[in-house]
């Protein structure tokens, strides 16, 4: 995983402070530990003897007092320079797309690729988006290696995909094509030109969508027409570099050869890599941008072509194309996926204590027996009994779960939890994580119930404040206030406390105010061991 620390010179480590808002909140040198804020605790865990990389966190490691002023310097002088070169820009490349696309529907766009001075046009159009990213800092685009041609390999797997900056692959080399939202066709500007590279569009409220997505690639793999090659991240979503997640199997159901390409970034700082937890869009462009320059190097592979077996099994051709990539970077594979995303999201929204730890902590409750086993349940009916020994040792820990002090997997856990590093851990932030794990895909109300005797002895009688606490786990749709005032609705006789029997009933009663509650996650897997990997 992507750390970062500041390191003022002269000095000790400045642990990460705070920052959220925009330029405007980064005031003198506080700007070195704003630049690091992390927005949950995970820690890399090796001086207990274990590594495990996250690919979802980044942060951004800015050395010196030198750099942060250098930052202030051209925030100044050079970032305006750079904002109306892009917009220019960008301009320059909608008014070519505009006539290039000048009497020609969607329909024509995806009947048959573009010709003659339709074509021309299109290429200027990619030259008018390189100039963006010119404006934008990227002097200096490398080629490495031989592009094929779309007959030798219709598909480009492109990886490691960590960035809105990525899509330099594309006004870089041809233009290939890209799978789209449907939604992009309308965004301004930048819709037209995206209409121009003839994208294969992904419907979302079709329920055929995935099915006619890949009958369209497809179809464009094995056309005699001259289509563009098709250009598919098939990680399917942002990561940090230090590993390949499971690549989604869409780019290899068509059974064709495929060229992987390569991303990287020889850069000093990594001011634009954009992960499920790290800077926002708006300063990772404000960071990138007053950089002097940025380099991007573009790697093609030799192309893959798939054996029968993978032609067969995408799967499988998916991960051998992936082995090829890795192998390439100098970096592990991992079992993570897209999907741990969204387990991670969930976490987050309901308050789970280390979201963006939370599969790992998963995979390793899993191999501890205790996913199917009951002892998180007993210890939360006794929780507010033990809750002044609350911060626990690795024996404590171990004897509570029941679980042998030379199991490496207690001791892995226990890690985890220990994101300080105080030798301690909190019962209550295991008992929240292991019943989000076992319970990850049941409705929200079956969680909070099982989370009830983390604040109240019983669930005929729960206070307000307790009340108020338990519902900070529903997924942030009910925040204290409305928490408060649902806890008043039902204490109509001023008694002090409710009946968690009777907040059910009155959602069933408003089922359409509190449906949310009665909303079950699409089933998400349970994970797999991930590969470990020496930082």
């Amino acid at each position: 995983m992507t750390t970062s620390t500041i390191k003022p010179t002269g000095g000790e480590e400045v642990p990460p402070a705070g920052v959220v808002g925009g330029v405007g909140d980064i005031a003198g040198v506080g700007v070195a530990a704003s630049l690091t804020k992390r927005d949950s605790e995970e820690d890399t865990w090796a001086s207990k003897g274990y590594n495990y990389i996250n690919p979802f966190v980044h942060r951004i490691e800015i050395d010196s007092h030198i750099e942060v002023a250098k930052i202030y310097v051209l925030t100044v002088l050079l970032l305006p320079i750079r904002v109306v070169g892009c917009v220019l820009s960008l301009i320059s490349a909608w008014m070519f797309a505009c006539i290039g696309l000048y009497g020609m529907t969607l329909d024509d766009l995806k009947a048959k690729p573009l010709t003659g001075w339709r074509k021309q046009v299109q290429c200027m159009t990619a030259c008018g988006m390189r100039m963006v990213y010119t404006f934008g800092s990227f002097h200096y685009v490398t080629m490495k290696g031989r592009a094929a041609t779309a007959k030798e390999a219709p598909i480009l797997v492109v990886a490691p995909h960590s960035s809105y900056v990525d899509s330099i692959l594309v006004v870089a080399s041809g233009p290939p094509s890209i799978v789209a939202k449907r939604e992009t066709a309308d965004i301004p500007l930048l819709g037209k030109i995206i209409n121009y590279a003839q994208p294969i569009y992904v419907q979302r409220e079709d329920p055929n969508s995935r099915q006619n997505t890949i009958r369209d690639i497809v179809d464009r793999a094995r056309s005699a027409d001259d289509w563009p090659q098709v250009v598919i991240f098939a990680e399917g979503t942002c990561t940090n570099r230090t590993a390949l997640i499971k690549f989604k199997p869409g780019a290899f159901y068509p059974g064709v050869p495929v060229q992987p390409v390569l991303l990287k970034y020889p850069n000093k700082y990594d001011t634009f890599t954009w992960t499920w937890d790290g800077p926002g869009v708006l300063r990772l462009l404000w960071l990138t941008m007053t950089q002097f320059y940025n380099r991007c190097e573009i790697e093609y592979l030799p192309v893959y072509t798939p054996s029968e077996d993978e032609v067969a099994d995408a799967n499988l051709y998916a991960n051998n194309v992936r082995e090829v990539m890795a192998k390439a970077l100098g970096v592990p594979t991992s079992d993570y996926s897209f999907e741990d995303v969204i387990v991670m999201s969930r976490a987050r929204d309901m308050k789970i204590p280390f979201p963006g730890d939370i599969v790992e902590i998963e995979r390793t409750i899993e191999k501890l027996g205790l996913i199917e086993s009951q002892r998180d349940a007993e210890l939360c009916k006794g929780f507010l009994r033990l809750s002044n020994t609350d911060r626990l040792d690795i024996i404590t820990f171990g004897e509570l779960l029941q679980v042998d002090l030379k199991n490496t997997n207690l001791h892995k856990l226990f890690a985890l939890l220990d994101h300080r590093r105080a030798g301690t851990v909190s019962l209550k932030s295991f008992l929240l994580c292991s019943l989000f794990c076992k319970l990850k895909n049941s409705d929200l109300l079956t969680f909070l119930r099982a989370l009830i005797h983390l604040y109240s002895e019983s669930s005929q009688q729960i206070d307000r404040e307790s009340f108020v606490r338990l519902m900070r786990h529903a997924g942030g749709k009910l925040n204290e206030q409305k928490a408060q005032a649902l806890f008043y609705a039902l204490d109509t006789d001023n008694l002090g406390y409710i009946s968690f029997d009777s907040f059910v009933e009155l959602t069933e009663k408003q089922k359409s105010s509190y449906k949310f509650l009665y909303h079950k996650s699409e089933h998400i897997r349970r994970p797999k061991a991930v590969t470990t990997a020496e930082n």
